[in-house]
């Protein structure tokens, strides 16, 4: 072997090393937004789980007795346009 021939293989591992670095490099890149993700996941996720939603509220017995009196009041209305 020359000289040569070490500085060319030298120079094509080179080459290849700075490749695999780089094609590493964008797959580091693509598993850190992976990871991202899934931490923002995780924490929306936790977020949801540790804090209940708040229970609706019920109607009380006032809007049920208003509601009652108003659909009375209103048959009545009806009955004695009616007859």
């Amino acid at each position: 072997m020359s000289y040569r021939d070490d500085d060319a293989a030298r120079a094509a591992r080179a080459t290849a090393l700075i490749d695999e670095i780089a094609q590493l490099e964008k797959q580091k890149l693509g598993f850190a937004s992976i990871d991202e993700k899934l931490d923002s996941a995780r924490r929306e996720l936790s977020a949801m789980q540790a804090s209940p939603p708040p229970p609706e509220p019920r109607p009380g017995a006032l809007t049920h007795v208003v509601v009652f009196a108003m659909s009375a009041a209103t048959a009545f209305v009806g009955y004695t346009l009616l007859f």
